[in-house]
C-alpha cells in the first residue's frame, strides 16, 4: 500500500497517482516515511552452513580401549571423580566412550551423571565403583512406559500422574544410600500413590520395586549377573532374558497396585 505525505490527497479516478521514482536516492529523498521503513527493515541473514559450525570434539588419546575385544589404541581416560576424590581407571577409544558436555566418560559413568544430574550432590559422585544411580536410571527407563500406563489407567477423578525427572538420593536405616525413581498418583490432599525403583548402594546389582512402602519384586538383572560370571551369550539370547527380567518386574508391580487400588476400595465402603 503506498504510503503518503500530511497534506497530499489519496489519488481517486479524478487524480491519478504519479508513478513512483526509480533508483535508491530518489526513493529515499522524495518519501522520508520509506527511508525510515527501509532502515528499520532488518537485512536478511544468511543461512549458516551446517558443515561451518564449530562443534566441540572430544580430544582422542593414546590409551588401549578397554571394551572387550577392540584393539583401538587411540583410548581418552574416563573423567569422572567421586566424593573420596578418586578416579575411573578406565579408557575408552571414540567407539565405546561416553561423552557428557563434551567431556569423556565411561558408560557407566556417563549413566551416573544422566542420572543424578550435574551438581546435584554437594557430598560428592557416588563412588567411582557403585553402579547403583545408573542401573537405576536403565531399568527405569525400560519400565517407563508400562508404570505410567498402569498409573494413569487406574488414576481416580482428580489424581494427576507424575514421572520423577531423575534418580534420587536417601539414607535408609535399612539399607544405607539408596538411589531411586518413582512414579507417582497425586491429587489435591497429596500423594496417594507410588511406584518406586531402587538400587541400594552397599549392594548395587540388584534391582527392587515397591509400590508403596512394600517391596513387591527384587532381582539381579541378567545382564549383570552373566558380567559377573564372565559368560558370552547371542543378541537373541540377551533380548530373551531381558524381556522375562521385565517381565518378572511388571508381573509382580501390576498385581501390587490393583491390590492397593482394591484395599482403598474396601475402605471407603466401610
Amino acid at each position: 500500500m503506498p504510503l503518503f505525505r500530511r497534506g497530499e490527497r489519496k489519488p481517486g479516478p479524478e487524480s491519478p497517482a504519479s508513478p513512483e521514482p526509480a533508483g535508491p536516492s530518489a526513493d529515499a529523498s522524495l518519501s522520508p516515511l520509506r527511508g525510515v521503513a527501509a532502515a528499520q527493515r532488518p537485512a536478511s541473514q544468511p543461512v549458516p552452513d551446517a558443515a561451518a559450525v564449530a562443534r566441540f570434539t572430544a580430544n582422542e588419546g593414546d590409551l588401549p580401549c578397554r571394551q572387550r575385544g577392540c584393539p583401538n589404541h587411540n583410548g581418552a581416560p574416563c573423567n569422572y571423580v567421586d566424593r573420596r576424590g578418586r578416579r575411573c581407571d578406565t579408557s575408552w577409544c571414540p567407539n565405546h566412550w561416553a561423552t557428557i558436555g563434551g567431556i569423556v566418560y565411561c558408560r557407566r559413568h556417563a549413566g551416573t551423571i544422566a542420572a543424578i544430574g550435574y551438581f546435584e550432590h554437594p557430598a560428592g559422585m557416588p563412588d567411582v565403583d557403585n553402579r547403583a544411580p545408573s542401573l537405576v536410571n536403565w531399568v527405569a527407563r525400560d519400565l517407563d512406559p508400562f508404570v505410567a500406563a498402569t498409573l494413569v489407567q487406574c488414576a481416580e477423578p482428580g489424581e494427576t500422574f507424575v514421572r520423577e525427572p531423575v534418580v534420587s538420593t536417601y539414607v535408609d536405616r535399612a539399607g544405607g544410600r539408596r538411589y531411586e525413581r518413582a512414579w507417582k498418583l497425586v491429587d489435591h490432599t497429596g500423594l496417594r500413590l507410588s511406584v518406586g525403583v531402587f538400587v541400594y548402594g552397599e549392594e548395587d546389582v540388584t534391582i527392587r520395586v515397591r509400590v508403596g512402602t512394600a517391596l513387591v519384586a527384587e532381582g539381579v538383572p541378567p545382564w549383570i549377573e552373566r558380567r559377573q560370571r564372565g559368560l558370552e551369550v547371542s543378541a537373541e539370547v540377551d533380548r530373551n532374558q531381558r524381556a522375562l527380567f521385565y517381565g518378572f518386574l511388571q508381573k509382580h508391580l501390576l498385581a501390587a497396585v490393583r491390590a492397593q487400588r482394591a484395599g482403598e476400595e474396601r475402605f471407603q465402603e466401610r
